[in-house]
């Protein structure tokens, strides 16, 4: 009788460790997602044209990425400032071309756990490949991001 309840003791305190460390790890994803909500710049381009164009003013001294949406590219483009350059990553995992989510501090991908920093680098696998960047140049006030030359 004694063994029973040591078991059941013993299952009772498994169950309760995996419950509290699943929680604890949702948690902390939930408040890393919880930071700032990035800008999203939303573009227009003229049918067939290869650039966007996205205002300077959009950036601060303390706004360093914007998100830039547009029906010319199927995934969301991050388009982050260092220094007095731009670089604008294409938010699609290498891995298996799931869209990825930006925090202050890193790229991620809920579906598999791969993370980039904002050169577009692996940071974490499974995705082994640093992501697609896009040429941009600074014209006129604005950032021009040409999506038809990738780096």
């Amino acid at each position: 009788m004694k063994n029973a309840i040591t078991m059941k003791s013993r299952r009772d305190f498994i169950k309760t460790g995996c419950i509290a460390c699943m929680g604890l790890t949702g948690m902390a994803s939930l408040l890393e997602a919880c930071s700032a909500p990035l800008q999203v710049v939303k573009l227009t381009n003229p049918s067939g044209s290869d650039l966007l164009t996205v205002p300077l003013s959009k950036f601060t001294d303390q706004i360093k990425m914007v998100l830039v949406r547009s029906a010319a590219v199927d995934d969301d483009i991050l388009l982050v400032k260092n220094g007095e350059s731009y670089r604008a990553l294409l938010m699609m995992c290498t891995h298996e071309g799931v869209a990825l989510t930006a925090t202050d501090s890193k790229i991620y991908c809920n579906a598999h756990g791969s993370q980039f920093d904002f050169a577009g680098n692996v940071t974490k696998e499974p995705a082994l490949k640093p992501l697609k960047q896009f040429k941009t140049e600074i014209l006129n006030n604005s950032i021009n991001i040409y999506l038809n030359q990738k780096i």
